[in-house]
């Protein structure tokens, strides 16, 4: 059932048009059909009436024949009159104040004229006779005459074809009228939408007319009703443009940065070839192993990057950040001392929780720690992770001692592809492709948070601002796998 109704309802709103018409015409027919009904209920009282009125006349003149006839009957030339006025056959009744029927019909039913009736007023109801519904109308009247002994009684009955035919003549009448009026409002009201709708039209053939690449705002003039809906597709246009635009700089960067390390990888792959010892080629193979790898962490960095940017909200859940930290911290930790650098985690007991993807905060995270160790530490130095909170956020600093980061650039290492030189012009002499900030900021983007350089008066030091979960859950996995409370 409910199925069925769904169905309707998605071809009903298939056409606006259509849509339109239903809804102005239900309401007229509906007015039609009761606006006939009622006709049909005046037609019918309208006949009752006026059938009535002669039918009391019909019994006075009766009277007046018998009276002046002294109880003879009526005469065929008045009946005759009175049908030809009437249109039905009519039956009378005259009878005394004994119960003496004076004159007219001898047939009718018993006990049909009530004992109360009043003298002078005329009763009317109905009964059947002779099978055929009749209606008639009794009049008491005195009559000081011997013959007829004071209160007489004339009983009128007539039957009431010509009462329906002329109440059917009536609401035929009127329903012609209301069809000639149905069809008329119906099509002035088709036309009429028609042309309410023409701007629509022109809207939908303008933008029909563009092509994919064209997301220009719609400038052309629109009714008032249709405004929001231009002016939402007017930030549909321009959220779009924006988007292809990004994607559109993302792959030109992403073809650039992927077109050295893959000519490198060329070039060192041949070179290993015609190596002609040994020692040359364990030499070339290793220059190759790096340049793949490094590759490699820039196709990872792209990807990660783009899922940062359009992960859905479905995966979400509650994360223990401090437990996060801690496991990331300890991957690292064997890498770090292979190159002579400590790291330190200075963290409270406290569970620090925030509401989102896991996956994402742990890529930030280590992004953090792996761009402190490539271009902030150096040998014998150290990494610090210092969590802290204010009660509503929580941020996750990650300082070194390496040279640093110049104020005019704290916001310029977040963009892109872009990587900073050193003193005197050079490079870093690690590699890298400079995507690891920009992905630590579009993941606290994701997350409701933020992430930027914080000064420091020696060393480099980047701050991860997330905020709490609103709601604390009672257990949570971490990243890691262990459990515990976040309060």
């Amino acid at each position: 059932m409910r199925r069925g109704r769904l169905i309707s309802r998605k071809r009903f709103a298939g056409s606006l048009r259509l849509r339109l018409y239903f809804l102005i015409m239900l309401p007229l027919v509906l007015v039609a059909l009761l606006a006939g009904a009622i006709r049909y209920w005046q037609a019918q009282d309208m006949s009752r009436t006026l059938y009535d009125d002669a039918l009391k006349v019909v019994a006075h003149a009766v009277a007046r024949e018998v009276i002046i006839t002294q109880g003879d009957v009526v005469s065929d030339a008045l009946l005759n009159s009175l049908v030809g006025v009437m249109g039905d056959p009519i039956f009378y009744n005259v009878s005394a104040a004994d119960g003496r029927i004076l004159a007219g019909y001898t047939d009718t039913p018993d006990d049909i004229i009530p004992h109360d009736l009043r003298g002078g007023e005329p009763y009317f109801f109905d009964f059947t006779y002779i099978g055929d519904p009749v209606r008639a109308v009794v009049l008491r009247e005195f009559i000081a005459d011997p013959f007829f002994d004071g209160w007489t009684t004339v009983l009128v009955w007539q039957t009431i074809t010509q009462r329906r035919a002329l109440s059917l003549v009536i609401l035929q009448q009127a329903l012609a009228i209301l069809a000639v009026v149905l069809v008329t409002a119906s099509v002035a009201v088709w036309f009429g939408i028609t042309q309410g709708l023409r701007p629509l039209i022109d809207l939908k053939e303008a933008v029909a007319l563009r092509s994919p690449s064209e997301l220009n705002p719609i400038r052309r003039a629109v009714p008032n009703e249709v405004r929001p809906l231009v002016a939402t597709m007017n930030s549909l246009f321009a959220r779009l443009q924006a988007e292809m635009q990004r994607r559109n700089s993302f792959i030109a960067n992403a073809a650039h940065q992927i077109r050295n390390p893959v000519a490198a990888i060329q070039t060192q792959a041949e070179t290993a070839l015609t190596a002609r010892t040994e020692d040359q080629r364990q030499a070339r193979l290793q220059d190759l192993y790096e340049s793949a790898s490094d590759l490699s962490r820039l196709s990872q960095q792209l990807l990660s990057l783009e899922v940062a940017d359009h992960v859905s909200s479905e995966n979400d859940g509650i994360v223990d950040f401090t437990s996060l930290v801690a496991g990331i911290a300890r991957r690292f930790a064997p890498k770090a001392l292979s190159e002579g650098i400590e790291i330190h985690l200075n963290a409270p007991e406290q569970a620090f929780c925030v509401a989102g993807n896991a996956i994402l905060l742990r890529e930030a995270i280590e992004n953090l720690i792996d761009n402190s160790l490539r271009y902030g530490a150096v040998t014998d130095d150290e990494i610090r992770l210092i969590l802290e909170s204010d009660g509503h956020t929580v941020t996750l600093l990650v300082e070194d001692d390496g040279p640093g980061i110049p104020k005019e650039a704290a916001e310029q290492v977040f963009e892109r592809f872009v990587r900073l030189p050193q003193q005197g012009g050079q490079k870093f002499q690690k590699s890298g492709c400079g995507l690891g900030l920009a992905i630590v900021r579009s993941v606290a983007a994701r997350h409701g948070g933020t992430a930027y350089v914080r000064h420091s008066d020696t060393g480099c030091c980047f701050a991860l601002v997330l905020p709490l979960a609103l709601q604390p859950s009672d257990e949570v996995s971490p990243e890691h796998g262990s459990r515990s409370l976040c309060r």
